[in-house]
């Protein structure tokens, strides 16, 4: 038998080797791509994460100022605001603030009765006070015609801002003995001004804003100050057998028949008179001292009927009529919060520049549920 001959194996051509190490050198590229994108994902998630903290701890700290606001005790003044905290540690708010420098700080959580809030990287939230609205040293008066000290992007007349500081820039010391807007912000943000600006993030500016307007403040403080009107009202009518008749805007002693404002307490004001078992104390029994105060009476628009300012022996029982709502007679008496004004000159020293529809500022009898700028109408009495 022939032998077979061995044959020996032939060498790998140059073009299959040089596929073997392409394919080797996209496997690797998809696994550099891969842990790129994991790790950009990644990177992604956690900015993600932390912005949604800081907005977070923005707005909670917006609502808690605002509800602060709303429901100090009687003995102080709605729409007190804290002064800033100078210490984070603590979060107390400082006993005054009467100058700019020290009117924005921490703010302060503890005081607001909040944890210890901090924005998405950690840094503590600051906290800027419109003079105005202050609880100590208090400045003027206070009311929905009061207005902001501060400038935020186009909005103005602002009464507070919440600052998230964000990780520090440049040469920003955190850790600095004395507070100094500077270690915390950037830019217009940090030059000691009211002008301050919530821009897109860059390397030179990462202050995240939130602020409070007149528009989102008043409200519900305007409703608490009604519902204190509500209440005296009322009880002059259980006691009198009447409502008084309101005063005309600017003179304590001009009652006007259907609208004006709410008569003041003062001796010998003709719109409240004696008799019927009741006299002027009647009206000045149990109004907090903020109310009149801070002008109150001077936001909110009060009707009554002219049948029943007085009573010669049975309820609304005197001459005229009723005051007429949406076509319908036999509304007693109506309060309107007139809100911010649209244009309007305030303090108003005629009704056009209180109320903002022309069917409720015409001096006459007869309304309708606002349908123009900010106004809201409560009935007092159907």
């Amino acid at each position: 038998m022939s032998k077979r001959t061995a044959v020996e194996p032939k060498p790998a051509s140059p073009k299959r080797q040089r596929g073997a190490a392409f394919l080797i050198l996209v496997l690797m590229i998809g696994i550099a791509v891969s842990a790129m994108i994991l790790s950009a994902s990644a990177t992604n998630s956690d900015k993600l994460a932390a912005a949604e903290k800081t907005a977070q701890a923005l707005a909670t700290a917006r609502e808690a100022l605002m509800a602060f606001a709303v429901s100090v005790i009687d003995s102080a003044r709605p729409g007190d605001l804290p002064c800033p905290a100078t210490s984070y540690t603590t979060g107390t708010a400082a006993s005054s603030c009467n100058s700019l420098a020290t009117r924005i700080g921490y703010l302060p959580w503890n005081t607001l009765g909040l944890p210890d809030l901090r924005d998405g990287t950690g840094a503590p939230l600051l906290y800027a006070v419109s003079n105005g609205f202050k609880n100590s040293t208090r400045t003027g008066t206070l009311n929905s015609d009061t207005s902001g000290d501060f400038t935020v992007n186009s909005d103005t007349g602002v009464i507070a801002i919440v600052f998230a500081p964000g990780t520090p820039i440049g040469t920003q010391d955190r850790n600095a003995g004395t507070f100094s807007a500077a270690n915390f912000l950037e830019l217009s943000n940090a030059n000691g001004d009211t002008a301050f600006v919530n821009s897109a993030e860059s390397s030179t500016i990462n202050d995240r804003l939130i602020w409070i307007t007149p528009s989102a403040f008043f409200p519900a403080i305007e409703m608490r100050a009604m519902r204190v009107a509500r209440e005296r009202l009322l009880h002059y009518f259980s006691v009198a057998g009447r409502f008084p008749m309101s005063n005309a805007y600017l003179n304590d002693y001009s009652c006007w028949t259907y609208g004006g404002r709410l008569p003041y307490p003062v001796s010998g004001n003709p719109c409240l008179p004696s008799g019927n078992g009741v006299s002027a104390a009647q009206w000045t029994m149990g109004w907090p001292s903020w109310f009149f105060g801070n002008y109150w009476d001077y936001v909110l628009h009060y009707a009554v009927a002219e049948r029943c300012t007085t009573n010669p022996g049975t309820i609304c029982g005197g001459s005229g009529n009723y005051l007429r709502v949406n076509g319908t007679d036999g509304t007693r008496a109506l309060l309107i919060r007139q809100g911010a004004a649209n244009g309007q000159s305030r303090p108003c020293s005629t009704v056009t520049q209180c109320i903002d529809d022309t069917e409720n500022n015409d001096s006459d009898r007869d309304y309708i549920t606002p349908v123009a700028g900010n106004d809201k109408l409560t009935i007092i009495s159907p």
